[in-house]
């Protein structure tokens, strides 16, 4: 034996491993949701995989995609962050990962590279791309694998120069890309129904877009909470959720107008508004104040002065609170010592309460002359103008109503012919007695169950003349929007002389 031979024994050498004992997993994708319906590219990618892994006697233990997700950008895809993560995790990392074609990987060139190498060095996880045979278990495989993914990044962008200005011109004609928004239907060659198939796009307003219609008109009047307005759509049979409105009041397409990433400037659109842009912007102005688009309320109707009385020492907002054991309640500030007043005027109170006082300063405010037949012109516009945008609003309130007694009627024939037990009957009864309840409610106070337009000017013109009594006799919001309406800047309270002081008061009103 020479001494090179003797040192043969001491050359490391890799662990044998038998096919038998290697497990694979498996990653299948298309780009989009039309090819993922409409032909069987998963399936086929997904079969010709396991026939590999059967073929080479590799045992698949988990199976990653089969759906479709776009390859622009890697860890946008749920499925494919789902593989990486799990590869990442585990402690017994599979041998490889097959896919059908390297285009099914990855799109994103150098990331995608970067990754592949990061797998296999860092990992020890190979990637097999079926339909070749090729691999990273050698070095030469490895290359001709980086080239398919570079090859695919190239691909990719040369569809983009191609695509992208075809789309950019058919935005620029009016025409929308991707999904309509709440309110409208969509017609085209590319839609999910066959129904709305058009060979050209076409988008028009459905049922519950008038009824957002309304809704518009509700927001810009300023006078309606998005919780007020969410209220008044249920009861005519649209439900919506909060953060979808949200959303509606931000989103431009209502209002005619065509907004998309592609475009360096807004274009119009090809379809209806629901709006006109004066009203979009009005709402803006409005939510740029609250810009969550809510009230948020913690207000008591027995202290309706909340958020009006400010303190004339420092400026800021009296705050409202109850005394439980006098069952009394107080405005006061809390940054300036001392300055409080109770709300009502009582036997035993000292001074007269933040409310009496309050009605003694409306009382001091009125309607110039000189403006009334102005107010009137307004008035008979303003009743023109809802009229139009409300075409038989009652109509469908009523529709509405019927709709909910049928309901009614039904479920206690159900519950008398024993086909609905006790209790779901009463928690179904009460459910639709509130929905009735709203309903009527919202019958009531629509402003078509005004008698006429001379009903209209006459009960106005009387409230104008009267502030004290006109805000005594409202419910709380309205008490809070003839505040806000009168006392823009706030009423302020000086404690030595006990008394409100304003500091701007609407135009429209003078003092007697």
């Amino acid at each position: 034996m020479s001494t090179f031979d003797y040192f043969q024994k001491f050359i490391p050498k890799e662990s044998a491993v038998t096919k038998n004992e290697l497990f694979v997993w498996i990653y299948t994708r298309v780009s989009s949701k039309d090819q993922f319906e409409q032909n069987s590219s998963v399936e086929n990618q997904l079969t010709a995989n396991r026939t590999y892994a059967a073929k080479f006697n590799y045992r698949v233990t988990e199976e990653f995609g089969g759906t479709y997700e776009s390859a622009k950008s890697d860890f946008t895809r749920k499925e494919f962050s789902r593989l990486i993560s799990k590869v990442k995790a585990s402690r017994k990392k599979p041998y490889a990962i097959l896919v059908y074609k390297m285009s099914r990987f990855s799109r994103s060139g150098g990331n995608a590279i970067g990754l592949v190498n990061r797998l296999v060095e860092e990992s020890g996880v190979h990637l097999i791309e079926v339909c070749s045979g090729i691999s990273t278990t050698t070095e030469r495989g490895k290359v001709v694998i980086y080239e398919s993914l570079f090859h695919a990044y190239k691909e990719n962008l040369e569809r983009k120069e191609i695509l992208i200005p075809s789309m950019v011109a058919y935005i620029q004609k009016g025409y929308r890309l991707g999904v309509t928004p709440f309110g409208y239907d969509h017609y085209g060659p590319r839609v999910r129904n066959e129904m709305f198939f058009r060979r050209q796009q076409k988008i028009v307003i459905n049922k519950d877009g008038e009824l957002l219609r309304q809704a518009w008109q509700w927001k810009a009047s300023g006078l309606y909470s998005d919780v007020q307005i969410i209220q008044k759509l249920a009861v005519r049979g649209l439900r919506v959720r909060p953060q979808k409105l949200s959303r509606i009041w931000r989103t431009p397409f209502y209002c005619g107008i065509n907004i998309n990433r592609m475009l360096d400037e807004p274009v119009k659109g090809n379809w209806e508004p629901l709006i006109t842009k004066h009203t979009f912007i009005k709402v803006q102005q409005l939510l740029e104040k609250n810009h969550s688009g809510y009230q948020h309320k913690k207000e008591n109707v027995d202290r309706p002065l909340s958020r009006l009385l400010k303190c004339n020492n420092c400026d800021n907002y009296l705050v409202g609170y109850m005394v439980q054991k006098k069952g009394l309640h107080y405005y006061r500030c809390l940054r300036c010592k001392g300055v409080s007043l109770n709300a009502s005027t009582t036997l035993r109170s000292r001074r007269r309460g933040a409310h009496d006082m309050f009605l003694d300063l409306l009382g001091k405010y009125c309607i110039p002359n000189y403006i009334v037949s102005i107010i009137e012109l307004q008035l008979i516009k303003l009743f023109n103008h809802y009229h139009n945008i409300e075409p038989g609003g009652n109509h469908l309130l009523e529709s509405q109503l019927k709709a909910l007694e049928e309901k009614k009627k039904t479920l206690q024939i159900r519950f008398g012919l024993g086909e609905v037990n006790r209790e779901i009957f009463d928690i179904t009864l009460q459910y639709l007695a509130g929905q009735i309840q709203a309903a009527q409610r919202e019958c009531k106070t629509a402003l078509h169950n005004v008698s006429g337009l001379e009903k209209l000017l006459d009960s106005s013109q009387q409230k104008l003349k009267r502030f004290s009594g006109l805000w005594e006799s409202c419910n709380l919001d309205n008490k809070k929007r003839i505040q806000r309406l009168l006392f823009p800047e706030g009423v302020f309270y000086e404690l030595n002389n006990h008394e409100y002081i304003i500091r701007k008061v609407n135009d429209l009103v003078t003092e007697h």
